[in-house]
């Protein structure tokens, strides 16, 4: 074969062969990605239709919802997302540290309503209780009737019973030596003496003093830990996700409440609970789409 043939016969492969297999490569590309961009607007739509329950509309403060306990939620929703957000992407370690975190975080607000719903249970009680004691005491009225006059020959005996025992109890402390029973200096000084307090601050103050600051560090995180230890009671998780949701509910924690407890209608309450913790969920949720990596990028080659 001469090399003008081979050069018609590759000429015929290319044509007949490599250039449809290409051009159908090519196709299946384009057909693909345009399946990835479709995907992709289903979740971002999804996404976007769960967030707007509530999480979405914190934006938008000049539009207020017709429930006050939705208007109050929206208020403290904007003021913790931030820091939420920030001590939840800081978890990339594992996925078990960020399910440790959201797992503590919404088990610790659940009781902080529980608790707030006691206290003011509570307090609503003993308010009650005061209301009926001053009703029940301004509706006693005196009697008018005097308590009869005690009796002279009784009275004179039981003076003269006391007197009795009196001078029988002088007659025996004179026959007993009361240095056996006298008390020592150390016995009179008392457990909260203020003068033993302040020696007792002023060597711990010198201990301390004497301390570097590694081993100040270290003293305070051990008691952070065991607050953290506490916090965590009960549940099981990544210890690193549960001290970072310990940090978070404490630095989040009033904004929920203070408005929780600007709250008196019983409707308003329980519209504030419930979406509070489904939009906690929410907010985590969407945090943990934004960590996740994304698709890769479709291999087109060159038709040329």
């Amino acid at each position: 074969m001469n090399k003008k043939e081979e050069k018609q016969l590759r000429e015929y492969v290319r044509k007949n062969f490599i250039l449809p297999i290409i051009e159908q490569r090519r196709k299946e590309k384009i057909i693909e990605e345009r399946a990835r961009i479709y995907i992709r607007s289903l979740i971002k739509e999804e996404k976007e239709k769960k967030e707007w329950t509530l999480i979405n509309e914190t934006r938008d403060a000049a539009n207020p919802h017709p429930n006050t306990g939705i208007n109050k939620l929206r208020d403290a929703i904007r003021k913790a997302k931030p820091s939420i957000k920030t001590k939840y992407q800081q978890l990339t370690s594992t996925p078990e540290q960020r399910e440790s975190f959201r797992n503590h975080l919404l088990a610790a607000f659940i009781r902080l309503f529980d608790q707030l719903d006691a206290l003011s249970a509570s307090e609503e009680v003993e308010s009650n209780a005061e209301e009926t004691n001053k009703e029940l005491g301004s509706s006693e009225q005196p009697t008018g009737e005097l308590a009869p006059p005690p009796d002279d020959a009784k009275l004179e005996k039981e003076i003269g019973d006391e007197i009795g025992v009196d001078v029988q109890l002088e007659s025996l402390l004179r026959e007993i030596d009361l240095n056996e029973f006298a008390i020592s200096d150390a016995e009179k000084a008392e457990p909260n003496d203020v003068v033993s307090d302040e020696i007792n601050n002023e060597k711990e103050k010198k201990k301390n003093k004497n301390l570097s600051q590694a081993q100040k560090d270290f003293a305070k995180k051990k008691i952070l830990n065991m607050k953290r230890k506490e916090f965590g009671k009960g549940l099981k998780g990544d210890a690193t996700g549960r001290n970072q949701a310990f940090d978070t509910f404490n630095l989040v924690q009033t904004y929920f409440s203070d408005n929780y407890l600007d709250l008196d209608d019983k409707q308003d309450k329980k519209m504030y609970k419930k979406w509070a913790l489904y939009n906690l969920k929410l907010l985590q949720d969407s945090y943990e789409e934004e960590l996740a990596p994304q698709l890769d990028e479709p291999d087109i080659p060159n038709p040329t």
